[in-house]
């Protein structure tokens, strides 16, 4: 298994809609340069990318993935974070958040999760 295992969570407009999820795995290193063939499945190659992160406990649910999303959302609330997320979200096709999952399904205790959100950053935002 790899790890980690990311949902993309993209959340639907209307109020009897589903949301849509993309799950992709993490493929090693030692296999990046030539990929194995999987029929029904393509590679996703990411650039670099900033992300704010929330870290959480236990079996992702519905429930606590929506929790802690807004938490997440909330802890960013009127700083400069929050305002490169919204940017990063000006695409219709991107996501409003990310979970990662560290752990094999098998495990019960000493889960780790997280919340993940893109972050555009200008320039003038990045650390010297």
């Amino acid at each position: 298994m790899t790890a980690p295992v990311i949902t993309e969570v993209l959340p639907s407009d209307g109020p009897f809609c589903e949301s849509s999820f993309r799950i992709s795995f993490y493929l090693p290193k030692v296999n990046q340069a030539n990929p194995p063939p999987a029929e029904g499945l393509h590679i996703q190659k990411w650039k670099s990318t900033y992300l704010a992160v929330r870290q959480f406990s236990g079996f992702v649910t519905d429930y606590n993935v929506g929790v802690e999303a807004a938490a997440l959302e909330a802890s960013l609330a009127d700083t400069v974070w929050s305002a490169a997320i919204k940017k990063s979200q000006k695409d219709e096709t991107t996501s409003v958040y990310l979970v990662a999952q560290y752990n094999s399904p098998f495990e019960f205790s000493g889960r780790v999760n997280e919340i993940w959100m893109l972050v555009d950053l200008e320039d003038e935002l990045l650390p010297v």
